[in-house]
């Protein structure tokens, strides 16, 4: 009889500023458990003018842009890893991320100019009542950008 396996823990980042920081990365590497697994969802978010000529190039761009600095930090730092880009509200994002992905937790990474906006729409709030688990916001100005290689 074979012996029963833990549970990975998964978390789930939402990457609305980058989670690549080198600081943010070796605080999550500190952090984490052996075998932990993360996925990072890089919301598209639509600027004004874009929402109304559904011209969204410019910020798929920088969606992707946060979701390779994310990944190329987090699995620098040997944490299991992978991504895709989300839709452009961010609580349908985290509910299509977790739809395939069944995160034990979920990280908000916000810059602190975005923050108020997302206290405003009550993103959070919404996020912890519509699925019941534990988030945590993380203030990614307060650190380094990302240097990627």
């Amino acid at each position: 009889m074979a012996e029963p396996t833990s549970k990975r823990r998964r978390i789930l980042y939402v990457a609305h500023g980058a989670c690549g920081n080198p600081a943010l990365c070796a605080e999550v590497r500190a952090n984490t458990a052996a075998g932990m697994e993360v996925l990072v969802v890089a919301p598209v978010l639509s600027s004004g003018s874009h929402r109304w000529t559904s011209d969204d190039v410019e910020d798929r761009e920088r969606a992707e842009t946060r979701l390779e600095e994310s990944i190329a930090c987090l699995h620098a730092n040997g944490v299991h890893v992978h991504g895709t880009l989300g839709d452009a509200e961010p609580v349908q994002a985290i509910a299509d991320a977790l739809f395939a992905f069944a995160a034990d937790e979920i990280v908000v990474c916000l810059e602190e100019r975005e923050r108020s906006h997302w206290a405003h729409k009550g993103v959070v709030e919404r996020a912890r009542e519509r699925f019941g688990l534990p988030i945590t916001e993380i203030d990614v100005a307060e650190r380094a950008p990302a240097v990627l290689a």
